[in-house]
């Protein structure tokens, strides 16, 4: 008895979670049916009358709503039609013991439940649910990569934003390799002058004291300009 339990149980579990595994596929599978029907969701009537993003039928539209069919081509009306008949198929094929996986609601989408389940779909429908499948793992795919996170180098070599203040200099200078130098150079002071006399002794005057020495220097600046935002 306690192991009669026990299969029962685990076979509880195994059919929710294929269960919930289905329903998580839902979403992406409508999505996917919706870019291969009508990716620019136009609004004008197909060949046979098939209408909005899900390109449906009158018959097909009706099967699930009482709303008029002229609001096929509002998503939220939509939507909701595609729901109701995704959860059909799904449930048509559970019954006929058919797999309901995306490529078979996808080919039931195109041809109908009854071909899928006799195995008469069209060619069409096969090329048309591997479209469907390729975009449905696409977009799983896409779900499933995680947001890059910033390296410390990456973070580390981003110039942070300087703000404008009256307290801060609007010109700074810092060291940057292999940038142009500026060299500031102060000439000699000019030789003084001798002065000759009629009297017979040379008479050198003496130098004035200057009031202060200039010397030469040489400065070596490496301007590094910023521009402030607007």
């Amino acid at each position: 008895m306690k192991r009669q339990l026990a299969q029962l149980l685990l076979l509880v579990s195994v059919l929710t979670f294929t269960i919930e595994g289905r329903a998580d596929d839902r979403w992406e599978t409508l999505r996917a049916i919706n870019w291969v029907e009508n990716p620019t969701n136009h609004t004008r009537p197909g060949k046979y009358g098939e209408m909005g993003p899900y390109q449906f039928r009158s018959g097909t539209w009706r099967m699930h709503t009482r709303r008029p069919f002229s609001q096929a081509i509002q998503r939220e009306a939509a939507d909701e039609v595609a729901v109701a008949h995704y959860e059909w198929i799904r449930a048509s094929l559970q019954k006929a013991g058919v797999d309901a996986t995306a490529f078979n609601i996808a080919m039931a989408w195109n041809s109908g439940v009854s071909n899928v389940i006799k195995g008469r779909a069209p060619r069409v429908s096969y090329n048309y649910a591997q479209r469907v499948v390729n975009l449905v793992h696409t977009f799983k795919e896409q779900q499933a990569e995680p947001a890059p996170v910033p390296s410390e180098e990456a973070v580390a070599s981003v110039t942070p934003v300087v703000i404008p203040s009256l307290d801060q200099t609007a010109l700074t200078f810092s060291l940057v390799p292999n940038a142009p130098k500026f060299e500031v150079v102060v000439a000699p002071p000019a030789p003084l002058p001798t002065v000759f006399t009629d009297r017979t002794s040379e008479v050198t005057p003496e130098p004035e004291k200057p009031l202060f020495v200039l010397t030469a220097t040489t400065a070596t600046l490496t301007p590094s300009f910023r521009l402030f935002p607007n």
